[in-house]
C-alpha cells in the first residue's frame, strides 16, 4: 500500500515536470526580448513594442548570442540603428 502510493507520487511529479518544460527556444526568444528592453534602457531610448522588436530582429540578423546583446559592442549596434531609424522618421 505504501509503495504504491510512492509509485504514484513519483509518476505525478515527473508528469509535472513534463508539462513544466518550456522549450529552448521559447526561452531564448524571452531572454532576447528581456535583453533588448535592457539595452534600450541602458542607453536611454524610449521602450516601445516596435523598437523592442527591431532590436529583437538586429540582433538575430547579425548572429548575436542572447547572452552578448548586453555587451558593449550591441549597446553600440543599437546606437547607430536607433540613429539611422529616427534619421528615416525625419525624413518622412
Amino acid at each position: 500500500m505504501m509503495d504504491d502510493h510512492k509509485d504514484d507520487e513519483m509518476i505525478s511529479s515527473s508528469f509535472t515536470k513534463e508539462q513544466s518544460h518550456t522549450p529552448l527556444e521559447t526561452r531564448q526568444s524571452i531572454c532576447g526580448m528581456g535583453n533588448a528592453i535592457r539595452v534600450l534602457s541602458n542607453l536611454g531610448f524610449t521602450v516601445t513594442l516596435e523598437v523592442i522588436m527591431e532590436t529583437v530582429n538586429l540582433s538575430n540578423s547579425k548572429n548575436i548570442d542572447t547572452h552578448d546583446m548586453l555587451g558593449s559592442e550591441f549597446h553600440v549596434v543599437v546606437s547607430e540603428n536607433e540613429a539611422e531609424r529616427r534619421r528615416e522618421k525625419r525624413k518622412k
